[in-house]
């Protein structure tokens, strides 16, 4: 054999080795993190689920080895309530970023709009700025060519 087909095989060998270990190695960090996630839950947590449901945490409780955790979501006539496994948080929110989306559509339709108002007068003032340098220069190519229809004539 020849020393760089021994080198490939130890190369080979060293992979199917260490992949394992390191990808063992990142599920437990992500496992862990979860497991501190779930564990620090309380009641009035905003939180999003792995499905994207936005709701508030109200109530937690233990069913055997499982944490149940049951949340509020929705507004005024269309509250409603779940029972979800604790695992199946994706996230605990700060209480800034939920807000509910018709007034987060509100407020971007009303940035469109002053954005769109800037530039329109923005647009115009530049078109004027145009006409006004467009009449200028016609102004002086008029008085140009009369000046030498002037000296022609004469």
């Amino acid at each position: 054999m020849d020393i760089s087909q021994i080198i490939l095989i130890v190369v080979i060998v060293l992979l199917i080795v260490a992949y394992p270990i390191l990808v063992s190695s990142r599920n437990k960090k992500e496992r862990q993190k979860l497991d501190e996630q779930t564990n620090s839950l309380k009641r009035g947590d905003k939180v999003m689920t792995t499905s994207g449901i936005f709701g508030t945490v109200v109530d937690l409780h233990q069913e055997g080895e499982r944490k149940i955790v049951t949340i509020e979501t929705g507004y005024g006539k269309t509250k409603g309530y779940m029972a979800i496994d604790a695992y199946a948080i994706y996230t605990v929110m700060n209480e800034q970023s939920v807000v509910p989306e018709d007034v987060k559509a509100k407020e971007n339709k009303e940035e469109k709009v002053e954005e769109s108002e800037k530039v329109s007068t923005e647009d115009k003032k530049e078109e004027k700025i145009e006409k006004v340098e467009t009449k200028a220069s016609e102004t002086k190519s008029t008085k140009t060519r009369k000046a030498k229809t002037e000296k022609e004539g004469k």
